[in-house]
């Protein structure tokens, strides 16, 4: 049953910024926003799956193994959210990322402002998934600080790879926004399904 709600979130992933792209009139740094409030979520969860080992050790090795593993991930997820935002300047010119922003949070869809829907769902899937995955089964006995922040911070430098890359095609080529989004979603399917299998 677990697996098979593993397999309906990853569906869910990858159908929400497709139907948003090609329905919801979505453009490439909406989408872009909302994998950022799932990669934000998985950085809190990441952080709370830590505080558990460390509590359930007990040793300052872990604690400060926590911080070590905690500021490598933060540093690698902001320079990949400033690359992104120095590729959409030339992907989207004239882009104004605070007005993109409030559009985002204040969309409507079905009568109700997206941040106020989009966040908190995203944020609660992401901590059912902790629970289910990682609190009920009591995976922090058994875990390391290591293997928590491993598949975390391999994501976060497969995004900064994929941003690096289309920040220097950007210069090369101009490419449609559809391909950009294309990517995003099937680099991130690929990689997550690739985790279920593992």
């Amino acid at each position: 049953m677990q697996q098979k709600f593993k397999y309906i979130q990853l569906g869910l992933e990858a159908i929400i910024p497709l139907s948003g792209f090609f329905f919801w009139d979505w453009s490439l740094y909406f989408i872009l926003l909302f994998y950022f409030i799932d990669i934000l979520v998985g950085e809190v969860i990441a952080h709370l799956k830590s505080g558990q080992v460390a509590a359930h050790h007990g040793g300052s090795t872990d604690k400060l193994e926590w911080i070590r593993k905690g500021l490598i991930s933060g540093v690698v997820l902001l320079i990949g959210i400033a690359i992104i935002h120095i590729a959409m300047m030339f992907i989207a010119q004239g882009i104004n990322f605070q007005e993109e922003i409030v559009a985002f949070w204040t969309y409507k869809e079905m009568g109700v402002q997206q941040g106020f829907l989009l966040v908190p769902l995203v944020a609660f899937a992401g901590y059912q998934q902790y629970k289910m995955e990682f609190l009920m089964p009591a995976k922090y006995r058994t875990t390391t600080i290591t293997a928590v922040w491993k598949p975390h911070t391999q994501a976060l430098l497969i995004i900064l790879a994929f941003a690096g890359l289309c920040a220097g095609l950007v210069h090369m080529v101009q490419i449609p926004e559809v391909v950009y989004v294309l990517g995003i979603v099937i680099v991130s399917f690929g990689y997550r399904f690739n985790q279920l299998l593992t």
